[in-house]
């Protein structure tokens, strides 16, 4: 028995021994990258809301029993202090709960809401009158815009290290079946979610499987029955318990086991389709369930959709006229043939259209197609190529950049896409569907979606289908505007564009 607790107690300091200087590392440089970021846009918002008020940046206060020397800039310090509370109050510096998207977007709304409501009471409670309520109405609505701006740079950055290798989790996965498999296979192909996965374990000798199983990178270390000693010897931060390949009494004992190591614990529910928005975790009759909200694609939410779509499309090609005309020009200078390049594709519900695109390659590049088929570089039914001889020089620069599906928003106009929805495929990729397959066309394909700020190029077909469904799955209005946003760093970096 004495031998069992030392044993116990070497493992409890080997597995907290890394973390003060590598887990708690990285935790503090993301947190600290976060917080800099927010003041900073914050006293921006001050600087800027003040100047557009009064049109200078030293406004007074105009009160009596404060010194001469104080201004609204100077009085915002308090808005800062207010705000950055209020964004820890919505859990955006808890890396475990932080949500990189648009539902960081609704907390920072939330927060600096909540920073006006306390800057007010402060005020009263002050008894300082005189304050300017359209100043505070600025300062509010620029801080929200300008914080969002300031970590989608944050997040930007850090996702770009990520994929370098740098600032990842090391991450521990607990199972042997397709649910670990599926989740190191994920974890692998995204390395900016911050984990990295080092190696699986079995859930029994009788499911001991090979050491490619997880992934062709990812090794077994052993059985779950080793997990604490696992932990310790790889210096694993990270330990996810695929949920289906155990039964909840040794889920239990995994979790008891981690609890004294500092190991963060996440447990996988399976439902890789749905967005976790649409997940609620709540308790009946003492048993907790996961309730998962219905989302459909309703009349209503098609009229919603519809109207995004009208908007915001007519809103770009107004203001993307004048590009569009150099555009034109340069294609009809660099080669002969017509500025627009039409395409017959199949859409929602099995219905073709003729799509639209500046025409990036040579007038015969249809008739060529042949002479290149065999140089496929995509799985299934797709066809890409990187270096595909029949485009043409603008066309390369054209592509790089995603310009050459601007004239998609006639489409869009028509009523035939989507600013966001799916890919919209040739009829001869269809030709080779299967059923699933046939399940992506539920809806308008799109000229961006989940599958374009996920690789793009890089993605495999079968990859692109499954974003593609749980796009349809978890479809709102809001996650719509969130992946027009990503989108535009995707496109600015031309990442996975062919």
């Amino acid at each position: 028995m004495a031998d069992k607790s030392q044993e116990r107690d070497s493992e409890r300091a080997m597995c907290g021994a890394h973390r003060p200087t590598e887990f708690s590392r990285r935790k503090w440089t993301i947190i600290a990258a976060l917080a800099v970021s927010d003041v900073v846009a914050l006293s921006m918002s001050a600087a800027l809301a003040t100047y557009l008020r009064f049109e200078t940046f030293n406004a007074r206060l105009g009160i009596e029993r404060l010194p001469q020397s104080a201004s609204y800039y100077e009085a915002m310090w308090a808005f800062v202090a207010l705000a950055v509370l209020a964004l820890w109050r919505e859990g955006l510096y808890d890396l475990e709960r932080l949500t990189w998207g648009a539902g960081e977007f609704s907390r920072i709304a939330r927060a600096t809401a909540l920073a006006a409501l306390g800057f007010v009471l402060l005020s009263f409670w002050l008894k300082l009158p005189g304050l300017s309520r359209a100043w505070l109405l600025l300062v509010t609505g620029i801080s929200f815009a300008v914080v969002s701006i300031g970590r989608l740079v944050v997040r930007t950055v850090l996702r770009a290290l990520r994929r370098r290798g740098v600032l990842l989790r090391t991450a521990l996965i607990v199972g042997s079946n397709p649910e670990a498999a599926e989740i190191a296979r994920i974890l692998r192909l995204h390395p900016e979610a911050g984990l990295r996965p080092v190696g699986c374990l079995a859930s029994s000798h009788a499911e001991f499987l090979p050491l490619t199983y997880c992934d062709e990178n990812t090794p077994m270390l052993g059985e779950a029955q080793q997990l604490r000693e696992v932990v310790a010897a790889h210096a694993i931060d990270t330990a996810i318990i695929a949920t289906t390949a155990f039964d909840h009494e040794i889920v239990s004992r995994m979790i008891a086991e981690l609890r004294d190591t500092g190991v963060t614990i996440l447990l996988s529910s399976g439902l890789f389709d749905i967005l976790t928005s649409r997940v609620l975790v709540k308790e009946v009759a003492g048993v907790p369930l996961i309730s998962v909200r219905s989302v459909s694609f309703s009349p209503q939410n098609a009229m919603i959709k519809r109207a995004f779509d009208l908007v915001m499309a007519s809103a770009i090609v107004v203001a993307g006229m004048p590009l569009w005309l150099l555009i034109a020009a340069a294609i009809r200078i660099d080669s002969p043939g017509p500025v627009l390049f039409k395409q017959e594709r199949v859409g929602r519900g099995g219905r073709r259209f003729l799509m639209y695109k500046f025409r990036s390659m040579f007038r015969d590049a249809e008739e060529r197609l042949a002479e290149v088929l065999d140089a496929n570089e995509a799985d299934g039914p797709l066809f890409k190529m990187k270096d595909d001889p029949r485009v043409t020089r603008v066309g390369k620069w054209l592509r790089r950049y995603s310009i050459d599906e601007f004239p998609q928003l006639l489409n869009v106009l028509k009523g035939e896409m989507s600013l966001v929805g799916p890919r919209p495929p040739l009829p001869r990729e269809t030709e080779a569907y299967s059923e699933r397959d046939w399940q992506r066309m539920q809806v308008l394909p799109g000229m961006t979606g989940l599958w374009q700020v996920s690789g793009r190029s890089h993605l495999t077909f079968e990859e692109m289908v499954r974003l593609d469904l749980f796009y349809i799955e978890n479809w709102s209005v809001t996650f719509d505007l969130a992946l027009m946003l990503r989108t535009i760093p995707v496109v600015l970096g031309a990442r996975g564009a062919w």
